[in-house]
């Protein structure tokens, strides 16, 4: 499990989209297709073991969707 938090844009948004994958700068979701959340706080369950997940974020308004955020990341025992 993975608790993702970060700071909302101070524009307007409708949403965020998290990306995430085994390879950094690649992620497992297409652009547009990451899991959509409305909170700037969010848990991701079901990562596997023994693995380092690469997370981005994105800001999502309207049709709009902004530049990938700085990625981060997690390893898992």
């Amino acid at each position: 499990m993975a608790v993702l938090t970060w700071t909302a844009p101070t524009s307007q948004v409708t949403g965020y989209r998290i990306y995430y994958g085994t390879v950094s700068g690649s992620y497992d979701q297409a652009r547009g297709q990451g899991l959509l959340v409305s909170d700037p706080t969010f848990t991701i369950s079901g990562l596997s073991s023994s693995t380092t997940y690469f997370f981005a974020v994105t800001a999502v308004s309207g049709d709009q969707e902004s530049d990938y955020s700085n990625e981060a990341s997690k390893s898992f025992p």
